[in-house]
């Protein structure tokens, strides 16, 4: 009788162990094989996922997915990487490389007669309003990506991002990662970044309740159109750390690359310095 309980727990041992899908490898850039830190890899319309470790290492397990579906690593600055699961498993190389984007767009002279400056977004300072997180340590914080949407109808420089920090207290400093989408289907769709948007946040960096994060020696344009400014924690810590928040805004809200989930009951409170094009006068 023992023998048959060993043979049946030998057995489902090893139909766990055959049907195991961890998938470990690395992301670099194609510009000189440079190794890409916090990219994050996962799966489509799935809560599922990794972070890439500095060395540009990642392990992403996949044993009770549809294979059918694609592994996905989209990172501001570069092209998409989509592959089918089973593919990707087959293959013998699972080192992802990202190409960078073209930056096929012409610089304009900002000039008090063509642009204007403005500040647009949530601009709450509330302490008791609290959008953010807590963590023991791991990277659980990091599953989450929260966007919020801008109407805009013109051309525009985004030159800064404000973060208004309602509450840090963690044992080291956080890496963000900042991502800009084009609208579709009325909620965030593709990256529109020509760069990579990433940062290191830490006490001393917030000013007044506000960390802000400076873009002028970065090209972020959006032309014409509605756009999502997106924010997500990058690193693992130990404490709490969030958003000062303002109700009844709306943020869209995704682990990984999961659908975006609409709330409409708060929003963080993230706002932008940009430069915007000013109305053309009619000929007279």
């Amino acid at each position: 009788m023992h023998m048959r309980i060993k043979f049946i727990f030998l057995s489902l041992l090893l139909f766990s162990f055959a049907n195991s899908q961890i998938i470990s490898g690395k992301i670099i850039s194609n510009e000189n094989n440079q190794v890409i830190s916090y990219a994050r890899i996962g799966v489509e319309n799935e809560n599922i996922g990794a972070l890439t470790d500095e060395n540009g290492n990642y392990s992403i397990d996949v044993s009770n997915i549809d294979k059918s579906k694609k592994i996905i690593v989209q990172l501001g600055g570069y092209n998409s990487f989509e592959q089918n699961i089973k593919d990707f498993i087959n293959s013998n190389n699972h080192t992802i490389i990202l190409k960078e984007k073209v930056n096929e767009i012409a610089e304009l002279k900002l000039t008090p007669k063509t642009f204007e400056s403005k500040n647009i977004g949530v601009k709450s300072k509330a302490k008791n309003m609290l959008y953010g997180f807590s963590s023991n340590g791991s990277n659980q914080a990091a599953y989450k990506e929260f966007a919020i949407p801008f109407s805009n109808k013109k051309k525009v420089k985004i030159e800064k991002i404000h973060l208004n920090i309602a509450k840090f207290k963690t044992d080291k400093p956080i890496v963000l990662n900042f991502n800009v989408y084009s609208k579709k289907d009325k909620q965030p769709g593709t990256s529109i970044l020509l760069e990579n948007l990433s940062t290191e946040i830490k006490g001393d960096k917030i000013i007044d309740g506000t960390f802000t994060f400076d873009l002028n020696d970065y090209s972020v344009w959006v032309d014409k159109e509605d756009f999502y400014v997106s924010v997500q924690v990058m690193s693992g810590f130990k404490g709490d750390f969030g958003f000062s928040a303002a109700l009844l805004r709306t943020v869209f809200e995704r682990n990984f690359y999961s659908n975006w989930e609409k709330i409409s009951a708060g929003s963080p409170a993230i706002n932008i310095d940009v430069k915007i094009e000013k109305e053309k006068k009619p000929a007279t």
